[in-house]
C-alpha cells in the first residue's frame, strides 16, 4: 500500500516573486467611470430580447388570423404598451448609435488596396444610414409610403 500524498507537494519551495493584489473594485466604483454606460450597454440586451418576443407575438398573431391580429394591435394601443415601445426605441436607438462609435476602432489600417477612411466618415455615414432607414421603416409602417 503506497503512502498518502502530501497535500503541498506541488507548491513551490522559494517565495513568489510579487504579491497578487487583493480583489476589490475600482476607486470610486461605480459612481465614477464609464461603469453606468458599460452597463446600459449590455443591459440592452435585455431589450433587444423583449423587442424579439413582441416580434414572435406578432407573427403568431399574423398566422392565426385577423381577428388575432386585430386583438394584438388593440392591446398595443394600450397605454402601457405605447410607453414600453417608446423606452424600446428609445433604449434600442441609443445601443445602435453608440455601437457605431465602436465600428471604426475595429477596423483594419487597409482595405484591400485602400486606405481606411477617416473616424469621422464612418460615424456620419454609419448615422446617416441609420437615419435614412429609420425614416423609411415609420413611413412604411405609418402608411405614407408603400
Amino acid at each position: 500500500m503506497s503512502a498518502r500524498a502530501r497535500v503541498d507537494a506541488m507548491k513551490s519551495s522559494a517565495a513568489p516573486p510579487t504579491r497578487t493584489a487583493d480583489p476589490s473594485p475600482p476607486d470610486h466604483f461605480p459612481g465614477r467611470g464609464n461603469y453606468l454606460s458599460y452597463v446600459a450597454f449590455g443591459a440592452t440586451g435585455i431589450l433587444m430580447w423583449l423587442a424579439a418576443f413582441q416580434v414572435l407575438r406578432a407573427i403568431r398573431a399574423l398566422g392565426a388570423g385577423e381577428e388575432a391580429w386585430n386583438t394584438m394591435l388593440a392591446s398595443f394601443r394600450h397605454p402601457s404598451y405605447v410607453v414600453f415601445h417608446a423606452f424600446l426605441f428609445v433604449g434600442l436607438t441609443w445601443f445602435a448609435l453608440r455601437f457605431f462609435q465602436v465600428f471604426p476602432k475595429t477596423q483594419p489600417p487597409r482595405m484591400g488596396p485602400f486606405a481606411r477612411p477617416s473616424d469621422t466618415f464612418f460615424k456620419v455615414a454609419l448615422n446617416g444610414a441609420f437615419v435614412v432607414v429609420t425614416l423609411l421603416i415609420a413611413l412604411v409602417l405609418g402608411g405614407a409610403i408603400l
